[in-house]
């Protein structure tokens, strides 16, 4: 259910052409709507004798005659045509009910009167008017308000879901409010209007399984002919609203606030996090365990976006169909005025850990075959296209991901690894050249490669996570490698696949040296990393937070943060190593998984999108 909310202001309509029937020795009452104009064919509505006629009205109606007359009293009898039209309008509305009169009177031949026709108006003014050209103002008669059309050279208009809450507690959601008592902060771009009677508020209800995105609304005044028979259209009026997807932000926009849980165990992991946001000059917000109950895995649970308008916008949460202990943060802790939030609930779906939100992720702006992504692409994990079991991301949350339209989507293989997120081997940095960012991958190779460089140095002793285990070993163990074999195929796969989605060559990617592991899940064996995962990280500007690897130590330093820090200095970045081995690693997750970022939103505006 969709339910968007609309206010209203008086404004004026285009000119609405009406034919309109009058009879002689009778009174027609009108409704009239200003801006449009009546047309009476006064040949049609004579005695049938008639030659002449003449017009006179109240000071408060305007009238015309088509053909203009050569005399210009239209009290003088006036010859009539088969073609004489009286043109009659209104510039303001009535004070009260038919407070215009106007009458026409027939001549014979010879100039007597053979009868007259009274009409009787009521004017209203009613409009139904949008901001078509996006400027954040709601213009009058737009000839283009009835369609919509994607580009910067576009038109139409831009519905904001009211998915926020006035209510700090005891809080509902706007869109289940029967009372409407403001829209978003800030009334939205369209406008009805009926004088004397004003209409502050209406309700927009959609519920199509195929819904696309558009709301049409038709604005219709209908009058009554007679007692038993059909009403009759004597005004009409449309618009056209795309409803405003939500977006995703990339590591590349600028941070707002990070958000984090505390819990009893993880303390060294929450320290590292104080201080890289204060490092960073964040807003760091911390879930406490009273209301995580447990629960670390911020990531996961939920993933923030915004919609966005001409005259509004606001950061909207996403919530996972995980619904871990956190699942009541998002609605509790986050919904509020001017911060909005969704869900999508499955209701005929097995949720599986595909849909926890470290399985989604979004790049930065790219431009693939000519074709611009400015607000990127949207990236989820599944299982192998082929594969006849495995687990997926539930179709509820891939169907609103892929009606969102403005970031579309690429699937990626993730089934392979044990939790199944995309975040366990990819993630995206700034960077200052190129395509202003880094695609960043664990590699297996990359991992061998430095390994066996500092072994070929005489460091084959050098032992990981401060325990004895030595590089030697881990070199010789054909098991360990087999399985890295296994595991870099499937990287590399998701590398073609980023490649071609994304636009990039080889020197947009950075390989990472982490290894990885097979472990028994369910009869079947899938992956987890070997040592903390470093592509796992929170990305704060130019400020990385990485989990700390605990590898070999050469020369009092560890040989993967000399690594990572190599690679990335490189780029500007800053690297900042949080002990996250007991808290998040041991229990298959990493510092991305614990933590999660609101950013500002794009300065590029959707509806520019070529579409």
């Amino acid at each position: 259910l969709l339910i968007c909310t609309v206010a209203a202001i008086k404004t004026t309509v285009m000119i609405h052409p009406r034919t309109l029937r009058i009879d002689y020795g009778k009174t027609t009452t009108v409704l009239y709507v200003v801006g449009s104009e009546l047309n009476v064919n006064l040949n049609r509505s004579a005695p049938p004798t008639s030659k002449f006629f003449s017009v006179k009205g109240t000071a408060n109606v305007q009238y015309s005659i088509s053909p203009t007359p050569r005399d210009t009293s239209h009290l003088s009898p006036i010859p009539l045509t088969e073609n004489s039209v009286l043109l009659i309008s209104r510039d303001h509305a009535s004070q009260y009910e038919n407070d215009s009169k106007l009458s026409v009177q027939y001549y014979g031949a010879n100039k007597e009167v053979l009868g007259r026709a009274v009409v009787h108006l009521t004017a209203v003014e009613l409009s139904l008017d949008v901001d078509a050209d996006r400027d954040g103002i709601v213009e009058k008669n737009n000839p283009k308000k009835g369609s919509w059309k994607w580009g910067p050279n576009g038109h139409g208009a831009i519905l904001l879901v009211n998915c926020d809450s006035e209510k700090t507690y005891k809080k509902t959601l706007d869109s289940e409010d029967k009372n409407i008592y403001k829209v978003s902060g800030k009334p939205l771009s369209v406008q009805l209007q009926f004088s004397p009677i004003n209409t502050q508020f209406f309700h927009l209800f959609s519920v199509p399984q195929d819904f696309n995105g558009l709301v049409t609304i038709n604005l219709s005044l209908l009058e009554p002919i007679s007692d038993g028979l059909p009403e009759t259209p004597i005004f009409t009026d449309k618009v056209v609203f795309k409803v405003a997807p939500w977006i995703m932000t990339p590591n590349t926009l600028r941070p707002v606030e990070v958000f984090v849980c505390s819990t009893s165990d993880n303390y060294q992991f929450l320290k590292g996090m104080r201080n890289l946001v204060a490092k960073s000059g964040y807003k760091l917000n911390i879930c406490h365990e009273y209301v995580n109950r447990g629960d670390r895995w911020m990531q996961d649970e939920l993933e923030f976006g915004y919609i966005d308008s001409p005259h509004h916008h606001f950061p909207v949460v996403l919530d996972s169909p995980r619904d871990g202990n956190l699942a009541n943060f998002p609605y509790d802790e986050l919904l509020g005025p001017d911060f909005g939030y969704v869900t999508r609930v499955a209701l005929d779906e097995h949720v599986s850990s595909l849909d926890s939100f470290g399985n989604l992720e979004v790049s930065p702006p790219v431009t693939v075959n000519g074709k611009k992504y400015p607000l990127g692409r949207i990236i989820i994990g599944v299982a192998f296209p082929t594969a006849t079991k495995g687990r997926n991301m539930t179709k509820v949350v891939q169907d609103f991901l892929w009606a969102q339209k403005v970031q579309e989507p690429i699937a990626l293989f993730s089934d392979w690894l044990f939790v199944g997120h995309v975040d366990e081997f990819m993630t995206f940095v700034p960077a200052p050249n190129r395509k202003g960012f880094r695609l960043l991958l664990a590699s297996p190779d990359a991992g061998y490669k430095l390994f066996r460089g500092l072994q070929n140095s005489g460091h084959g002793q050098a032992t990981l996570f401060d325990e004895q285990i030595t590089l030697d070993k881990i070199l010789k163990d054909e098991k360990l490698q087999a399985e890295n074999n296994y595991v870099q195929s499937c990287i590399d796969w998701n590398r073609d696949v980023l490649k071609r989605e994304l636009g990039l060559d080889d020197e947009d990617i950075i390989d990472l040296p982490i290894l990885f592991k097979l472990v028994e899940d369910e009869k079947e064996y899938r992956a987890v990393a070997y040592y903390p995962d470093m592509v796992n990280m929170i990305v704060l500007g130019k400020n990385l937070g990485i989990p700390k690897p605990f590898g070999p130590k050469v020369n009092g330093r560890c040989a993967l943060e000399a690594e990572m820090c190599s690679l990335m200095e490189g780029l500007g970045l800053n690297c900042t190593f949080i002990d996250d081995y007991s808290s998040y690693h041991q229990l298959l997750g990493e510092v991305h998984c614990g933590s999660n970022v609101r950013r500002e939103p794009f300065e590029f505006k959707w509806w520019n999108l070529e579409m």
